[in-house]
């Protein structure tokens, strides 16, 4: 009986020592056969997983505007404070096919990523000729151009303004504002200088509706680094920009991914960057919280308050100003690669920026749940799973001399509209995604954990009954009864 146990007890620890020995083991096996799977399948070369979701992103991406309607223009006029009202959500499918993908022999493949865009009727708020009171944008860009000519130009320029009849404020349809409109102003002095401008249209985002780009971007195949993957080597051929600060190589960094996907195993001590062209700049989100989308785990990123913060108080920004001019916080002026257009950006009702800008517009109500950039990305892959990219566009108004229709508006930053550029994973490619990606992490952390746990269990059995037997054999060896013990003492036999 006691060999059967102590057999048994045996059996149990060398089982026990053997399934945690290989559950341990298994971490690192799996981890290495994990990583070499996303090694070979999380680069961008013909055949792999990321190559087909990587050249034509299945996942639904909307663009989403919300215009800005004055409600008091003729008062602003006379120096009042703006009242505005949000009208919106106006929305359009967006679809990006990469073109033009050529491989190089550095490691490298560059692309072009044309967008169409597909107006949703049923997930907006009105159709898009819907009409509202704006600024006449292309107005205040020649009055701000003009501003350092001499007195003579100014007085022409606005006789052809007046002939035009132009004012400081239109209406405009949603359309019109965002993809282009036939402007009579632009007609005019195309009229007098033919040939001196591109275009007598003007729309906000004219420019992806003709060229449907944004430029050329070189990208790391990860062929050679896979933590590389997706990153920019160059765009429009420039590994830097010449913007800001003189060529200052802190503001004119073109750091990180184009934003469709970022390089696989993030951690969450690293910064999730990419390369904005809408605000001409690289851009980073810092680690907020573990979360998941529609049951695929994530990390979620957050872009920081000090992205937009003024270069007074972050003197990293400080390249960002223009002419020695920090603007407040929470702006960020974008004239320089606009053409010279007085274009400022922000967050959404300037959420994140200085107050004085808040209480300059009335109609502002920032709240971080729905004027917050973010993004949640899967961890492993660096594939994002839910993406809110929000901003807003607003121009730079003040009153100009000689040029009348400026009358006697105050000083200010004017909202025109915000954007939200998004994209939520839909069930059936999560679906997808967890079935190659997610249920097999899920299999072998369950294959590793649940060995270890068996042997953690069996290991412990083993004490039990070690301790068991060893008071057993313990017991075995004291002698008998007390009549037994008498009777040994007396030398009975």
């Amino acid at each position: 009986m006691r060999c059967t146990l102590r057999v048994g007890v045996g059996v149990t620890g060398v089982c026990g020592v053997l399934l945690l020995g290989m559950g341990i083991g298994a971490i690192f096996l799996f981890d290495s056969v994990l990583h070499d799977q996303i090694k070979k399948n999380g680069v961008i070369k013909k055949g792999s997983y990321l190559y087909d979701q990587w050249s034509n992103i299945p996942v639904p991406i909307f663009m989403q505007f919300w215009v800005w309607d004055l409600l008091n223009p003729e008062e602003v006029l006379q120096g009042a404070k703006p009242a505005v009202r949000q009208k919106g959500p106006y929305t359009y499918s967006e679809r990006v096919v990469k073109t033009n993908i050529t491989f190089h022999d550095n490691g490298t493949v560059s692309y072009l990523q044309p967008r169409t865009f597909t107006f949703l009727r049923n997930m907006s708020v009105g159709p898009e000729n819907d009409t509202f009171t704006s600024l006449n944008i292309p107005l205040m860009t020649i009055a701000e151009l003009i501003e350092n000519e001499r007195d003579i130009v100014k007085d022409l320029v606005s006789v052809i303004e007046r002939l035009a009849q132009e004012t400081l404020f239109m209406k405009l349809t949603v359309g019109g504002l965002v993809w282009g409109y036939n402007d009579s102003l632009l007609v005019d002095v195309a009229k007098l200088a033919p040939g001196l401008l591109p275009s007598t249209e003007f729309g906000l985002f004219m420019g992806r509706k003709i060229n449907g780009t944004d430029g050329v971007y070189s990208v790391y195949t990860g062929d050679e680094d896979v933590t590389k993957v997706n990153v920019i080597d160059t765009w429009d051929g420039q590994k830097t920009l010449n913007y800001w600060g003189d060529g200052d190589p802190y503001c004119n960094m073109i750091n990180g991914t184009d934003g469709n996907f970022f390089p696989p195993f993030i951690t969450k001590t690293e910064k999730a960057t990419l390369f904005s062209t809408d605000i001409c700049r690289s851009v980073e989100g810092e680690f907020i919280r573990e979360s998941s989308v529609r049951g695929i785990p994530t990390y979620r990123y957050e872009a920081p308050e000090r992205l937009f913060q003024s270069g007074d108080i972050n003197p990293a920004n400080k390249c960002y100003c223009q002419n020695q001019a920090c603007l407040p916080s929470g702006l960020l002026n974008i004239s320089i690669c606009k053409q010279g257009a007085p274009v400022i950006m922000s967050s959404p009702h300037f959420y994140l920026g200085d107050q004085s800008l808040v209480d300059s517009i009335i109609g502002m109500h920032p709240d971080p749940e729905q004027h917050k950039v973010y993004f949640e990305v899967e961890p492993l892959t660096g594939f994002p799973m839910n993406v809110a990219k929000r901003l807003q566009v607003n121009i730079y108004v003040r009153k100009v001399e000689h040029i009348l229709q400026t009358g006697n508006v105050r000083e200010m930053f004017y909202p025109i509209l915000w954007l939200n550029e998004s994209t939520f994973i839909d069930p059936v490619n999560a679906d997808k995604f967890k079935s190659q990606v997610t249920n097999n992490i899920k299999l072998m952390y369950g294959v590793e954990y649940g060995m270890i746990a068996v042997g953690c269990v069996l290991l412990i059995m083993f004490i039990i009954l070690f301790v068991k037997y060893r008071k057993g054999q313990s017991s075995s060896t004291v002698p008998g009864t007390s009549d037994e013990r008498t009777s040994l003492l007396n030398g009975d036999t």
